[in-house]
């Protein structure tokens, strides 16, 4: 059987990179980002420098590598960035992508959101699928709007979507990591590995928004819907990685 052919963009960032080193030996990867790769990319992969946020660069570079399914990871997370920069990074790249993938046979779209986009709820409430979207800073209604985008081009031009809040991914030594409401919005890397491998494979969605943490010992969002979805089975848990001394909300 053939290997699914995947387009990841932000393949240069921290995600992207972890799921590469994990998933070239599952997947055929065409890698793109503004910023060229820190790791090797050898065939039957394939890495393009390519700035998305330039009409009908996205076109183009489908026309040129069909695929299966896209990741979209790139994008600015920087709560305190400018509409000016977010503008061309978080908005008009994926309206550009999105659009250029529903004229394609492409089976799946996958976008890269934030717990962001419900910061603005207190950090000791746990959000539950259905609530509604609270952002606390620009970068987070970019991501609003980019979810809404996905249902949008999933009900009405008929490309699957998942748009996963993916919180925050810092590695097991990482010291970014701060306090309770941190924690319980921890990502590990294999974790993220295996919610991104769910939303590759996972069957018969139209549009489903995932949430992207690990088992960790209070959540900031509940799992229930994305483990059921998306077959998702997170393993680790900052409460029990980190050992904290003390922390506070």
């Amino acid at each position: 059987m053939a290997l699914k052919k995947i387009l990841m963009t932000g393949a240069s960032g921290r995600i992207g990179r972890t799921f590469f080193s994990a998933m070239k030996d599952h997947y055929r990867f065409v890698l793109t980002d503004r910023v060229a790769a820190d790791y090797d990319v050898s065939s039957p992969h394939r890495f393009i420098s390519l700035d998305l946020s330039k009409p009908g660069a996205a076109a183009e570079l489908l026309a040129e590598e069909p695929v299966d399914v896209v990741i979209h990871l790139a994008g600015i997370p920087d709560a305190d960035a400018s509409f000016t920069d977010l503008l061309p990074a978080n908005i008009l790249t994926t309206t550009y992508l999105m659009e250029a993938v529903a004229e394609t046979p492409c089976q799946r779209f996958i976008f890269a959101s934030s717990a962001q986009t419900i910061e603005g709820y207190p950090v000791d409430v746990q959000i539950h699928p259905g609530m509604e979207v609270s952002p606390a800073n620009l970068y987070g209604v970019t991501k609003c709007y980019g979810e809404a985008l996905c249902s949008f081009y999933a009900t009405q031009r008929g490309l699957s979507c998942v748009a996963l809040r993916i919180g925050a991914f810092e590695q097991r030594h990482a010291d970014n990591l701060h306090n309770a409401r941190d924690y319980s919005a921890w990502l590990s890397p294999e974790d993220a590995v295996r919610l991104l491998t769910g939303a590759v494979e996972a069957e018969n969605i139209t549009f489903f928004i995932g949430y992207d943490i690990s088992d960790n010992r209070f959540k900031r969002f509940d799992l229930t819907r994305t483990r059921e979805v998306l077959g998702y089975h997170p393993s680790d848990n900052a409460f029990r990685e980190f050992t904290p001394e003390k922390l506070a909300f």
